[in-house]
């Protein structure tokens, strides 16, 4: 059975919305000033709470979803810890950093994908998700047979 899925618009009323102007502060302690920076419209940083040293090293960082992977064997910790965002920097001395991209990070490294990198990663992970799921669908029918 297939699943038809609306095409994706094009034209220019799918076109992202524009930057917007927000303040930001930059500077060392003492010597802050607040200026305005074009933020993209999915970064959620208050660039006036999150002081920089220089307008260069102002980046931007979407909402983080994030997933956990506990462990029956220890109620305090999870196994694994996964999470994601959008994220640029627009001043980066690598150019494919000052467009939007998604980080993947488990804490302790962060992987930068393209928009066609994360679509990839996204259907690897469902496909992991759903190999998972069967798994414990077997488990629970083994654990109900063993009762």
């Amino acid at each position: 059975m297939s699943t038809l899925l609306p095409a994706p618009a094009t034209g220019p009323e799918s076109a992202a919305p524009p930057p917007r102007l927000v303040p930001a502060s930059i500077g060392r302690p003492g010597r802050v000033q607040v200026v305005h920076v074009a933020c993209e419209p999915w970064c959620v940083i208050d660039h006036v709470a999150e002081r920089v040293v220089a307008v260069e090293d102002i980046s931007h960082r979407g909402a983080p979803d994030h997933a956990q992977v506990p462990t029956m064997t220890d109620d305090l910790y999870s196994a694994f810890e996964i999470y994601s965002q959008l994220y640029s920097d627009p001043a980066a001395d690598d150019p494919r950093m000052r467009v939007a991209a998604v980080v993947v990070t488990d804490g302790s490294r962060d992987a930068y994908l393209t928009p066609d990198m994360a679509d990839e990663a996204a259907d690897e992970l469902i496909a992991f998700a759903m190999g998972v799921k069967e798994k414990a669908r077997v488990a629970r029918l083994a654990n109900l047979a063993a009762a």
